[in-house]
């Protein structure tokens, strides 16, 4: 492990206006990694260093930051097993200002309140009315339809903690709550709006299972309370945007067809942003998926 000390020292040194000399400090904090950001942090805002340091050390952070994330969501994207672990490194970079803590905390809460309640003798239906009364009428979780592109939306540190989101940060946390309780509760990437499905036998819910179209009891649309879909409703809703018949849309997705939504999602939300920034690292992570 490397001490405050060292770190501290080559920090001091990122104003040095040789190249070359900037060029090797770099190098080693990046090989540090994440564990130099607060010293970092610390001097951009406490030191008084002119503008160069201030620049180098903006870049350095995000550099060290990014990298990072693209080394543990590549890692994940091989071995995609919990949902929550690829959303979480997206939401944690892209919106850090919610923390990893307080995203377990509050599902950990959401659980205590249906947990107790479950019992093997309910129904699907039953099941799911319970988890709905939990998400909308307890903790009061909504469809933000006023700021519906809203980049926030997409964060779902930012449902959790203010209770507002888009049709797939509110299906992310009814998957997530379904998986604690082991209910077989799958995603379904619905053109134009993202919905979950109610798998017939929880066994369907193993890695690399091949759907078909009658896996699924039952459609759920967690952006408007819960509501229960029939497979007739997903026909006429295509038929109604012109989209002809295809199975996937009616069968569970993988955890990556989710996260890579995620991003699209953003994307476009950052589309009119003079944030290039963003949007060059939005892209990069997209990258991974190909």
């Amino acid at each position: 492990m490397n001490g405050d000390n060292e770190i501290a020292a080559l920090v001091r040194l990122l104003d040095d206006p040789d190249e070359n000399i900037f060029d090797q400090i770099k190098e080693k904090l990046m090989e540090i990694g994440p564990e130099c950001i607060p010293s970092l942090e610390k001097a951009r805002f406490e030191d008084n260093y002119g503008d160069l340091f201030i620049s180098r050390a903006e870049h350095l952070i995000h550099d060290i930051g990014f990298g990072t994330l693209k080394k543990v969501h590549e890692k994940w994207l091989k071995f995609p097993v919990k949902l929550i672990d690829g959303v979480t490194q997206l939401d944690q970079y892209f919106f850090p200002n919610i923390t990893a803590s307080f995203i377990q905390h509050e599902i950990n809460e959401m659980i205590k309140d249906i947990q107790p309640y479950i019992h093997l003798n309910m129904t699907p239906i039953e099941k799911v009315k319970l988890i709905n009364q939990v998400i909308y009428e307890i903790y009061k979780v909504k469809g933000d339809k006023k700021n519906y592109h809203d980049p926030k939306n997409s964060s779902f540190g930012h449902l959790l903690q203010h209770k507002r989101g888009n049709p797939l940060t509110i299906s992310m946390l009814y998957i997530e709550l379904a998986r604690h309780m082991n209910i077989p509760i799958k995603g379904v990437n619905l053109p134009n709006h993202f919905i979950v499905g109610y798998l017939r036998d929880s066994s369907l819910m193993n890695t690399g299972t091949s759907y078909k179209r009658e896996d699924i009891l039952f459609y759920i649309n967690p952006f408007s309370k819960g509501v229960i879909l029939k497979h007739s409703d997903i026909d006429d809703f295509l038929k109604e945007i012109r989209l002809d018949y295809n199975e996937y849309y009616f069968i569970p997705c993988d955890h990556k067809d989710i996260t890579k939504r995620m991003l699209t999602n953003l994307i476009y939300s950052y589309r009119k942003s003079e944030n290039t920034q963003i949007k060059n690292d939005l892209k990069s992570i997209l990258e991974l998926y190909k």
